[in-house]
């Protein structure tokens, strides 16, 4: 039997999503729970691979389970296993067709700046050190909406075979010193947030002249500016038509 479900995690102490042998990963822990809960083996498939140090709101997967289980009963033991930093929620039975990865028809990640050291919040957000100028921040933040080829913005080690991405949504908010950056596209390519977060702060603090579409339109890796750290990324919400 299937079930999704979604997933809650601080990504701080580990090595992303993706399972490893070196290092403790989300989807380690996952499987390791399911597996003591229901007494199987049982993998656990997710809409998307998280980097070390990533973190997710609302991020979607699957597992097969050879039995069927009660869903609110299956959730509150995996919880009671799983590390305090990682919790599943909403599980429920889908069909055989169901993929968390190739269902997903939306992924929104949000990255969170701060222009002063925040201590309760220095795990979550990138504390920038700049003079930023926000208001050309914003604006840049804009141009991606649209359809567009990043390559520039794909990070080499990357499996995609092409960097063509929906952008359905693009915008900058903020909350006093916390600035907050949301994009919502039909898919991402690797680094590809991060990439675009890094060389918006270069832009607004003057250390590139070109502008986004400028730079989307090169496609050229070495044009655009730093990778912002992964601290500041979370996987907000991944949307499904058949689940929520």
């Amino acid at each position: 039997m299937r079930y999704f479900f979604r997933v809650e995690y601080d990504g701080t102490a580990y090595g992303g999503w993706q399972r490893q042998d070196n290092a403790p990963t989300i989807q380690g822990e996952l499987e390791r729970a399911f597996s003591t809960v229901t007494r199987s083996s049982c993998t656990v498939t997710g809409a998307g691979r998280t980097d070390a140090g990533v973190h997710a709101r609302a991020q979607g997967a699957h597992v097969d389970i050879s039995d069927t289980v009660e869903p609110g009963r299956c959730e509150a033991s995996v919880n009671a296993v799983l590390p305090s930093a990682i919790a599943i929620y909403r599980l429920q039975p889908v069909s055989e067709s169901f993929h968390a990865r190739f269902s997903a028809v939306s992924r929104r990640y949000r990255y969170y700046f701060c222009t002063r050291r925040r201590p309760l919040l220095y795990r979550r957000v990138w504390t920038v050190p700049f003079d930023v100028e926000w208001d050309t921040v914003e604006r840049e933040t804009a141009s991606l909406r649209g359809t567009h080829d990043f390559t520039a913005f794909c990070a080499t080690g990357g499996s995609a075979k092409d960097a063509l991405c929906a952008v359905s949504e693009a915008s900058l908010s903020h909350d006093g010193e916390l600035y907050i950056f949301s994009i919502e596209a039909n898919r991402f390519v690797y680094t590809m947030v991060r990439s675009l977060c890094g060389t918006l702060i270069d832009i607004g603090r003057g250390r590139l002249t070109d502008t986004m579409t400028g730079l989307i339109s090169s496609k050229d890796r070495k044009r655009v500016g730093q990778t912002a750290p992964a601290c500041g990324l979370v996987l907000d919400y991944v949307t499904y038509p058949e689940v929520v």
